[in-house]
């Protein structure tokens, strides 16, 4: 996972209300509700992520993210 997509990602969440409860309820549905494409296994990474918080769910990617790099 590009840190492009996670950067925009993570903005998005941080300036739209809508879009960080829906990334918190279901990562995966969010995102490709943006039309933000994701690789299979990011896909699979997305759907593994369970956090009440923005900070929460960053921490998960990030750790996904070295699990991957």
């Amino acid at each position: 996972m590009s840190w492009k997509v996670i950067n925009t990602i993570l903005g998005l969440a941080t300036v739209d209300e809508e879009f960080r409860r829906a990334l918190l309820a279901n990562p995966l549905a969010a995102v490709q509700g943006q039309q933000i494409e994701l690789t299979i296994e990011e896909q699979e990474a997305f759907g593994t992520i369970s956090a009440e918080n923005l900070a929460e769910f960053s921490q998960q990617l990030i750790t996904l993210l070295d699990k991957h790099a």
